[in-house]
């Protein structure tokens, strides 16, 4: 584990390039000066919507200016690759979308800071910046589904929805509730069996979360994005 006195050290050198992100206004060149790949360059059929692009997210800040591409180490980008293969294979009406990848540790903590939730139930959705989330090693995606005619799949709730309603574990429950349809859950079955057979791992409270490997693994294997 990363410990607190490297975790302050790494939030010290972040300050280091935020003159850089602000100036330039492109995380793309920082990305991409990281070891990082842009994931539609194997992949012309996955989508890309970062939420974080624009105003629409929970924070209601534009986070990561122009970029506009998926960016993930290169390991994560292939198998993610595979991921569109094993949907394609279920159903070749559906793309994978995604609507977050790489995130900055700076831009974690922005996050953290804007969302006015209590403590207990904001650690159920974000990471603290402190404990550093997979996002920051490129290590986790956020995706969802979206038809061949460009129309994103009903899920039973919006990305980055803050509620019961988007936990995986109690699906069939609020079926029976009337909280989701048979549809909404069959729709996310659909994502979590392509992701799934891809090596993807889901988290219990977010049906659009992915990981690639442990947070262990991810120390070891990728460059923490300050």
């Amino acid at each position: 584990m990363i410990s607190t006195a490297k975790i302050l050290f790494l939030f010290v050198c972040s300050t280091l390039y935020l003159d850089f992100f602000y100036q330039e206004k492109s995380l793309k060149k920082y990305f991409i000066q990281c070891g990082l790949v842009d994931v539609t360059s194997y992949c012309l059929t996955i989508k890309v919507d970062l939420a974080y692009s624009s105003k629409k997210n929970f924070v209601g800040i534009d986070l990561y200016g122009d970029l506009n591409r998926c960016f993930l180490p290169k390991v994560v980008a292939i198998q993610l690759c595979k991921a569109q293969e094993c949907l394609s294979k279920i159903s070749e009406y559906y793309s994978i979308i995604v609507f977050d990848a790489t995130r900055p540790l700076h831009i974690q903590q922005l996050m953290w800071d804007s969302l006015k939730i209590p403590i207990h139930q904001k650690i159920k959705y974000l990471a603290s910046p402190t404990t550093i989330s997979l996002h920051n090693y490129g290590a986790a995606v956020d995706v969802g589904l979206i038809t061949k005619d460009g129309r994103i799949v009903d899920m039973g709730t919006a990305f980055d929805y803050f509620g019961e309603e988007a936990h995986i574990t109690q699906e069939d429950r609020f079926i029976k509730e009337g909280k989701l349809t048979k549809e909404q859950v069959l729709h996310r079955k659909i994502l979590r069996k392509a992701m799934t057979q891809a090596g993807f791992k889901t988290i219990s409270t977010e049906w659009w979360h992915f990981n690639f490997c442990s947070k262990q693994e991810a120390e070891k294997k990728f460059v923490l994005i300050l």
